[in-house]
């Protein structure tokens, strides 16, 4: 098993079709199909479940996808932290950050940082907020930007201001929308809709309805902020995400939702910056904190 094959697997997992796989790192489907096998082979295991519509991991797949991500992103962020110190270059700057951060990243602080230091490399690694809690416990970031609830255990940092969850539909899209008022709305006003949950929620959410006497009426459960968005942008139910979610999406020419805002202080989430309690910056890693956050 070498980082090549990894490599190969973790892309075959992100695309769902060896083709587009192969498509994607620029080789032949044959060699990527053979390296593959090569893989299965050393491990004495399938790892996909090959179909007509496109492949699928089997339990063995599963259990080795997290380790296979995991190696392949602290073999990049090795590489470079090496290639740019042997270059005499400032540094680099290992970045955890959840989808529905990401208009948090770039910004103009980070501009500015990058004018103070021309030559540094910034890894931004993508994953939800659990995943990146335990990569900066292992030391694979440096940083990440995080959005409640999670335990703070080990960790300390920098906590946004708060915001709202919206409910969000297709536009024009009766079934969801009847009824609903204009601008504001009450968890009660959703208590027979369809919804569309980030699983990440669906505990916080569930509680929520259930002390204000509701049952939520879940039809869709998801991983990602964008995929509940989808779903609901097709006409399936009603997404509850963070606020900033939808104004990223908005700010990208989306015209197809329409959106309100849930007046509940019990969903109100925020964006937080953290890092491990017994760091010790370098100046790098300092200078980034205090330009992003204004500190």
């Amino acid at each position: 098993m070498n980082l090549k094959q990894l490599r190969y697997f973790v892309t075959i997992c992100e695309e769902g079709q060896i083709t587009a796989a192969a498509k994607r790192l620029h080789i032949k489907q044959p060699l990527l199909s053979y390296e593959i096998k090569q893989l299965e082979l050393e491990l004495e295991t399938s790892l996909f479940i090959r179909g007509p519509r496109g492949i699928s991991l089997t339990d063995a797949g599963k259990v080795l996808k997290p380790y296979a991500e995991q190696i392949t992103e602290l073999s990049d962020v090795a590489k470079t932290k090496v290639k740019y110190l042997d270059k005499g270059i400032s540094g680099s700057l290992s970045i955890g950050s959840i989808s529905s951060s990401i208009n948090k990243l770039p910004n103009q602080r980070l501009l500015k940082l990058k004018k103070y230091y021309p030559n540094i490399a910034i890894n931004v690694i993508e994953g939800n907020t659990y995943k990146l809690l335990g990569y900066l416990e292992k030391g694979l970031i440096d940083l990440a930007i995080l959005r409640t609830p999670f335990s703070s255990k080990g960790v300390i940092g920098y906590y946004f201001d708060k915001e709202p969850m919206v409910a969000v539909s297709a536009k024009n899209n009766q079934k969801d929308t009847v009824g609903l008022p204009d601008k504001y709305l009450k968890i009660d006003d959703l208590s027979n809709k369809p919804l569309i949950i980030y699983r990440r929620f669906e505990e916080l959410i569930e509680n929520t309805f259930r002390n204000l006497g509701f049952n939520p009426l879940i039809v869709v459960r998801c991983d990602d902020a964008r995929t509940a968005l989808d779903w609901a942008k097709v006409g399936f139910g009603t997404a509850i995400v963070p606020k900033s979610a939808i104004l990223q999406v908005e700010n990208e020419g989306e015209k197809d939702i329409e959106f309100r805002e849930i007046k509940e202080k019990a969903l109100e989430t925020q964006l937080a910056i953290m890092w491990r309690r017994d760091d010790s910056f370098n100046p790098l890693t300092e200078n980034f904190l205090k330009m992003f956050i204004g500190k």
